[in-house]
């Protein structure tokens, strides 16, 4: 308004009681590396102590931090990179003690040139166990409705995408046989067995049926895929669990269909091809890999 008296400035003191205040972990990093401020949250959810707000150097925080993360190299690489870039980010870490947080990060830019970035850190593990099936321990299929959909439709970002359909071979024969207590827990033993291969925070499991888990990565090379399938599917038979029920095998294996691209695809598309190469698959033996033309 014409003639109004302008605002006086907002003492510091309260942008520092309001962001003390927020549920949300904050730190703020400038361009020398050095940390300029960590809310009372953020030293909470890093478990932190008192004397690190003040004392400790931005090397010292990140290795206290790295060593709490299933996937401390990733973690450590996406800091490096984006330190001193304009670029926003975000992305989720999963701890070792089983927490998953979502990471945000924004630059600070004045007069074209960087000054600080922002880190805040939501602490999602109640959210993310609504997506967790109980039994295997991996995502549930409806957190393969939220994210998968995500993973194949990105743009592309210089890396292949791995697609791949697993379903344990004579499933329905083992719980006849051993009982569905016995079966219950050769989905535990896969699914355990899938998230440690599966170990990078950007890598996706999910079990979508009864018996039946779809993966997804991410590649440098081509031949990544194949290869690391095919572990997945003697890792499978490697576990020995007898099953009568599966002949020749006489052990719980698992059949697999998957497919290579990279880009934005249709979701429907992908899947629909890489389930057909799962079908292929298992007419064809069973305990064997089939590629889908992507």
């Amino acid at each position: 308004m014409a003639g109004a008296p302008p605002r006086p400035p907002v003492p510091a003191g309260i942008f520092k009681f309001a962001l003390d205040a927020l549920p949300d972990g904050v730190l703020l990093v400038d361009a020398d590396r050095r940390v300029i401020y960590a809310n009372k949250a953020f030293m909470a959810q890093w478990r932190f102590p008192e004397e690190a707000r003040e004392g400790w150097s931005e090397s010292r925080m990140l290795a206290h931090a790295s060593d709490q993360l299933a996937d401390p190299d990733r973690f450590l690489e996406h800091v490096e990179i984006l330190h001193a870039t304009d670029e926003a980010y975000r992305d989720e870490l999963y701890f070792k003690d089983g927490r998953v947080f979502a990471r945000r990060s924004v630059p600070f830019v004045a007069d074209g040139s960087f000054r600080a970035r922002i880190w805040i850190f939501t602490d999602i593990t109640e959210a993310r166990s609504s997506l967790l099936d109980p039994l295997s321990g991996v995502p549930n299929r409806r957190a393969y409705t939220q994210e998968f959909p995500a993973f194949v439709e990105a743009p592309d970002d210089g890396l292949l995408k791995c697609v791949a359909i697993l379903d344990v071979d004579s499933f329905k024969a083992y719980n006849d046989h051993y009982g569905h207590a016995a079966g219950d827990r050769v989905l535990k033993r896969v699914g355990d067995l899938l998230r440690g291969m599966l170990s990078r925070s950007d890598d996706r499991v999910f079990r979508i049926g009864g018996e039946e888990f779809l993966l997804a990565c991410r590649l440098r090379e081509d031949a990544e895929g194949a290869c690391f399938c095919d572990e997945i599917r003697v890792a499978i038979a490697g576990m020995a669990i007898a099953h009568q029920g599966n002949p020749p095998h006489g052990v719980v294996t698992a059949s697999m269909g998957f497919g290579i691209f990279r880009g934005e695809r249709r979701t429907a598309d992908i899947f629909d091809k890489v389930d057909a190469a799962l079908y292929q698959a298992k007419a064809e033996g069973r305990n064997t890999l089939r590629r889908a033309a992507l």
